[in-house]
């Protein structure tokens, strides 16, 4: 069995690509549509994150066709903005972070476009993204994967969750580090395919529950990934209730060979030869021992 814990990058990659074709059967991923500017980009990974791409594309709509510009968005409350979120989990957060955006971008070119950032290094992108206050991992990957070309991976809590779940990353790790383990398993290319595929079971909302560690707790060490496939079979067959108590039930535990018997001594004369001390005690015996007297012959 393999832990996630102990999981190399070539266990995830073979996982994967046992992986992707059992989803595709039971899901359409859906990619969303590239080529926005950069602020676009933003506000989109904002709309995305922890949701379905129709979620997404949804809200992303409605705050282009309920506010008249960027700027009256901008200078909206959290509340206003929030009904554009209607139905998604963290409307608050999700105002409040294009708000955040708007505000930024606005004060730093005194309009609504962000272009300059695809000009920069990664880290200087990186570091001009981390001055957003309150951004999250994933809508600064999304956005740096997408702008910069960058081998990043984003990650939000649901499809982190789901990694956990399916032994491919070691429960307990903030959700930017698990993009970094995933790197050495996923290349840049299959960036977009790695996300948008998993996205459709993370986000499924009468399946994820399964992947809630306070609802069914993490094995020690982490899920098993041999297991992997049989478990999501598993989950799509008889959803996340019974699946998730079976994935939760055991810690996966290294198998430690069983010692050898000792093979029985061989029969061998070595064997049967007295020890020294045991031979030394007989022939003392023997000499303290009363002399027989000879038999006399008759004549």
């Amino acid at each position: 069995m393999v832990a996630a814990s102990r999981a190399k990058a070539s266990d995830r990659a073979a996982l994967l690509k046992k992986l992707f074709p059992v989803v595709k059967k039971n899901y359409k991923v859906q990619v969303p549509k590239g080529g926005k500017a950069v602020l676009e980009t933003m506000l989109y990974a904002v709309c995305l994150e922890d949701s379905t791409v129709d979620e997404a594309d949804a809200s992303f709509k409605k705050l282009f066709t309920d506010f008249p510009d960027l700027n009256e968005v901008r200078v909206s409350t959290v509340g206003e903005i929030e009904r554009a979120f209607l139905g998604q989990t963290a409307s608050e957060w999700r105002a409040y972070r294009v708000i955040s955006v708007l505000k930024f971008v606005f004060d730093k070119n005194y309009a609504f476009e962000f272009e300059s950032l695809r000009k920069k290094t990664l880290d200087l992108a990186t570091k001009q993204l981390a001055k957003i206050k309150d951004l999250t991992p994933f809508v600064r990957d999304y956005t740096l994967h997408d702008v910069t070309g960058a081998h990043l991976i984003p990650i939000d809590t649901s499809l982190s969750r789901l990694l956990v779940w399916l032994g491919l990353v070691p429960p307990g790790l903030p959700v930017d580090q698990v993009g970094e383990t995933m790197k050495a398993a996923v290349r840049k290319a299959e960036v977009e395919s790695f996300v948008f595929t998993l996205r459709n079971l993370a986000t499924d909302a009468t399946m994820n529950t399964a992947f809630d560690p306070v609802k069914y707790a993490v094995p020690e060490g982490g899920h098993d990934l041999d297991t992997a496939i049989d478990r999501l079979n598993l989950l799509l067959k008889v959803g996340p209730e019974k699946a998730g108590k079976a994935s939760a039930a055991k810690p996966v535990v290294d198998k430690k060979p069983t010692p050898k018997k000792a093979a029985p001594a061989a029969n061998t004369k070595a064997a049967e030869k007295p020890r020294k001390k045991d031979s030394v005690s007989a022939t003392a015996a023997k000499k303290s021992a009363p002399a027989k007297k000879p038999v006399k012959k008759g004549h």
